[in-house]
């Protein structure tokens, strides 16, 4: 029977695997020459959310290692420390990849996208994105007749369905008479 520490530690195990192996794909796409940089975007996207899911497993263990009687101050630190090390790992990805999509975009002009009307949501693109001017979308207009013909048609459709529909005091006539033949 396993205990409630070993299946954190089988957890925490399997988020750090997931984690590296995000980690060595985002180390091969920043090995090359000119990484793409939607791969590398998606990469540490990725790498954040995985690393949610490892710094809760962390936590867990961590707590339930602390609630462990026989574990040591030094036992403690080392595991903690180990943790602190892939939490390190992500914030230098972070700079890696946004100096990488910053060298990329000078190399390729403005825009590193292959979309070049897609640019990351920043302060100086949305400034500049503001004062573009769009142009003016003209709705259709209806020729008169065909507006006056859709106002009859629409008024005759009402007519016909209200002299179709009962009036409340039939209605109510009626539910009373279906009522009472459940007495």
């Amino acid at each position: 029977m396993t205990t409630e520490i070993e299946i954190a530690k089988q957890k925490r195990k399997a988020a750090r695997a997931t984690y590296s192996k995000t980690v060595n794909k985002l180390q091969e796409i920043l090995a090359v020459e000119s990484p793409d940089v939607d791969d590398l975007e998606i990469h540490l996207d990725q790498l954040t959310e995985k690393f949610k899911d490892l710094k809760t497993s962390d936590e867990i263990f961590l707590n339930l290692l602390q609630k462990k009687t026989g574990i040591t101050q030094a036992e403690y630190e080392k595991e903690y420390e180990i943790a602190q090390d892939y939490y390190e790992k992500l914030s230098t990805f972070k700079i890696k990849v946004k100096k990488a999509i910053a060298s990329a975009e000078k190399e390729n002009g403005s825009s590193a996208s292959p979309n070049p009307t897609w640019r990351p949501a920043d302060g100086a693109h949305a400034a500049t994105k503001a004062k573009q001017n769009l142009p003016e979308i003209r709705l259709p207009q209806f020729d008169e007749f065909l507006q006056e013909e859709a106002e009859y048609l629409v008024k005759k459709f009402l007519n016909d369905e209200q002299r179709r529909l009962p009036s409340a005091e039939d209605a109510v006539k009626r539910s009373l008479t279906f009522l009472r033949g459940f007495d």
